[in-house]
């Protein structure tokens, strides 16, 4: 009979894992409060998900950000961080009140929820391309240029 139990919660457990989105899925809309507590969307005009699950990612992104014009930057472009593994009180009084300092906005998911299904790797940025909520290509950067270069294309 433990057996039985074992097996059938080991069935439940993978099936209850999200699967991570790949090209030619089509997504969700998405709605996160920035930093700023302002409600930040992935909509249907959306075409750019920057990505990080992870400060080395994120790192990534913000250097690729800060080193483009505001006006260079891509239109319909979204930056979303998982910031679930932070400590709550590091992320309220370090790391959220450091990010208002950034020239852009950024949606946070603080509980994992919302982005379970976003692709990552470790150390590295995602950078997702859209049409129309499908997913069109999914690349991860270890490199802030290599990100510039992606989304300038």
């Amino acid at each position: 009979m433990k057996a039985i139990l074992f097996v059938a919660s080991l069935l439940f457990m993978t099936t209850a894992q999200a699967e991570v989105f790949v090209v030619n899925d089509k997504i969700e809309p998405v709605t996160l409060e920035d930093q700023f507590e302002q409600p930040l969307v992935v909509n249907e005009q959306t075409q750019w998900v920057l990505f990080s699950r992870g400060m080395k990612g994120g790192e990534l992104i913000q250097a690729s950000l800060e080193s483009l014009p505001a006006e260079k930057q891509p239109e319909n472009l979204v930056y979303i961080a998982d910031i679930s593994g932070m400590p709550s009180l590091i992320a309220r009084f370090v790391a959220i009140p450091k990010m208002k300092d950034l020239p852009f906005s950024m949606g946070l998911d603080r509980e994992g929820d919302v982005t379970a299904t976003f692709p990552s790797e470790k150390d590295m940025a995602s950078v997702i391309k859209l049409d129309k909520f499908n997913v069109v290509s999914i690349e991860h950067f270890d490199s802030s240029e290599a990100i510039t270069e992606a989304i300038s294309q």
